[in-house]
């Protein structure tokens, strides 16, 4: 069984000051062709950083690239293939000279990796997933890009997990040692997952809501009998 281990601030955070210096540099290289706002999601977002103790991956981080839309046009966006190939175009220029390896057109993100050659590792990745909000008053999902291989880009719906933040705020104000319990079950799920496809973002989105659901459900009251 894989076993995971938190990393240190000291380590990650260099590493989301490069990532997020690049993607100014693509905001930069395509501000002709469309624009987008990024936001760091999930474990990413809440010092949740994580890799496989003794594995050869490292560790990843998880951002949004969100699409604005297209300024002429009220109600439509672009095209996802046409979305994705400018990025991962723009990418490679902006990581040019960097050791990072090219882009890959992942599935649901276009991924990039620092590797270790020599010793067949890779020290860090991103993952970059191209969405947009539709604009029709409905704000519990977004649409991202799936690269259906060989050829086909499409749209998909992903529904936005509700009041996590809610959740947390709630956890934090009702759970003494909220987050601590917060680490060790994010780090069970992480060990025990056996989802290949399963984001780090969306585990963590599972330990707010499992801790939220098992202490909400005790009631305030039960909560302090255990703690005192």
């Amino acid at each position: 069984m894989r076993k995971y281990e938190f990393v240190s601030k000291s380590e990650y955070l260099p590493v989301r000051i490069e990532l997020e210096k690049i993607l100014k540099e693509v905001q930069n290289i395509i501000r002709d062709e469309f624009t987008f706002q990024f936001r760091l999601v999930g474990s990413g977002n809440k010092h949740l950083i994580t890799r496989e103790t003794n594995g050869n991956k490292g560790f990843d981080f998880d951002y949004n690239l969100i699409l604005n839309p297209p300024k002429s046009s009220v109600g439509y966006y672009w095209l996802p293939k046409y979305a994705k190939e400018t990025l991962i175009k723009a990418f490679r220029k902006a990581i040019k000279g960097t050791n990072y390896s090219d882009p890959e057109d992942s599935t649901t993100s276009i991924t990039i990796k620092a590797k270790d050659s020599k010793n067949s590792k890779i020290i860090h990745s991103c993952d970059f997933a191209i969405i947009y909000y539709p604009n029709d008053e409905q704000y519990n999902y977004y649409k991202y890009i799936r690269f259906n291989k060989p050829t086909n880009y499409t749209w998909e719906i992903r529904n936005i997990s509700k009041n996590i933040d809610d959740k947390l705020d709630w956890l934090k104000h009702n759970v003494p040692n909220y987050w601590n319990l917060i680490k060790e079950h994010y780090l069970h799920l992480k060990n025990t997952n056996k989802d290949k496809n399963k984001h780090s973002f969306q585990l963590y989105y599972e330990t707010i809501n499992n801790l939220y659901n098992e202490y909400h459900n005790l009631g305030i009251k039960n909560i302090y009998s255990i703690y005192n």
